[in-house]
């Protein structure tokens, strides 16, 4: 999570004074980031109450959050908050409680389909120690995670566990992310928060560390739409038979707002065709497997996309049109 401008501003001053990447930023820097996840906020109508905080929302019908209880989990990137914006459509005639909360984190290094698929078969530790250890991955990086029964929302413990009814992904991590395979035992890794956590100072002061990298990893590149479609066909299957889950999954918008490009002779790859090609792998597959489509790049496309970054990162106000889009499915799946 970025740090806010007065928290970096902060950070730059006690630089000059005690040097770079000290054991005491580290420890302040794990603190702020704790309280800020930890935050809740609460608000009530004459039917319902919500909860909310960085990662969740939870809607009920009363304080003693009653039955039935569905859980609803992101497992993906910049574009999944969106769903959040399901609570305030859910909210009149909410019956039980719906949880909705991103529960893994790691930053986008572990959402490539490919990657939830390797996860499926244990990896011994003993392979896997060093690089955790190496790269800073989390201890679960390499845990089947999204194939659990149920899951409880990051730092809130009262509000014990809740199923994992519905599983919303996304393909933006498939279409952008690289993977790198380790040389003697096969696994996959995206080392990026590795990088992006710390300053570039810090990595090339540790040239030992990338030294080690390159004799150890190798470059399997990005997600290719056969290999996607590998994948999917192996994970869905698997949530609906080893938990019952639902299965939700957001394509992206195909085109790339503002680029004026108007003549491809000299582009060999461009990456607007790549994306149309996973957006139709992802329809096929919905169709062959039986799960549903957030259509974003409709969404976008309607609501307009003239001073979107790019293809992944839209702006706030278009979060609410795709929530109305996937409250829309939630209530075809009788989950809201």
């Amino acid at each position: 999570m970025p740090l806010p401008g007065f928290v970096r501003s902060g950070v730059s001053a006690w630089r000059q004074v005690a040097g770079n990447d000290t054991a005491l930023e580290h420890w302040a820097k794990k603190r702020y980031l704790h309280y800020v996840s930890s935050q809740l906020r609460k608000d009530r109508g004459k039917t319902w109450v919500q909860w909310s905080g960085r990662r969740f929302v939870i809607v009920s019908e009363s304080d003693d959050l009653p039955e039935p209880r569905r859980g609803i989990v992101l497992q993906g990137g910049c574009d999944l908050p969106s769903m959040f914006t399901v609570a305030p459509l859910i909210r009149q005639g909410i019956r039980g409680t719906v949880a909705i909360a991103k529960v893994t984190s790691g930053g986008a290094g572990r959402h490539r389909m490919d990657q939830i698929v390797q996860t499926l078969d244990p990896i011994p530790e003993v392979h896997t120690r060093e690089v955790k250890e190496k790269l800073r991955l989390r201890q679960d990086y390499f845990e089947p995670l999204l194939f659990r029964e149920e899951f409880a929302i990051p730092d809130q413990p009262q509000f014990g566990h809740f199923p994992q009814t519905v599983v919303v992904m996304s393909i933006a991590t498939d279409l952008t992310r690289t993977a790198y395979a380790h040389e003697q035992y096969g696994f996959t890794v995206d080392p990026g928060g590795w990088w992006l956590n710390q300053s570039l100072e810090r990595v090339l002061d540790d040239l030992s560390a990338v030294d080690w990298f390159r004799s150890n990893f190798r470059s399997v590149g990005k997600l290719s739409v056969e290999k996607f479609q590998e994948s999917i066909a192996l994970v869905v299957p698997e949530l609906k038979e080893r938990i019952n889950s639902k299965v939700m999954i957001y394509n992206s918008l195909v085109i790339e707002p503002g680029n004026q490009t108007h003549n491809y002779q000299l582009i060999r790859n461009p990456h607007s065709a790549r994306r149309r090609s996973f957006a139709i792998a992802l329809a096929e597959a919905s169709r062959a497997l039986d799960f549903h489509i957030v259509d974003v790049d409709r969404v976008l496309k309607t609501e307009g996309v003239r001073e979107q970054i790019d293809f992944a990162h839209f702006p706030v106000e278009r979060m609410a049109p795709i929530g109305r889009e996937a409250a829309a499915i939630l209530r075809e799946l009788e989950v809201a």
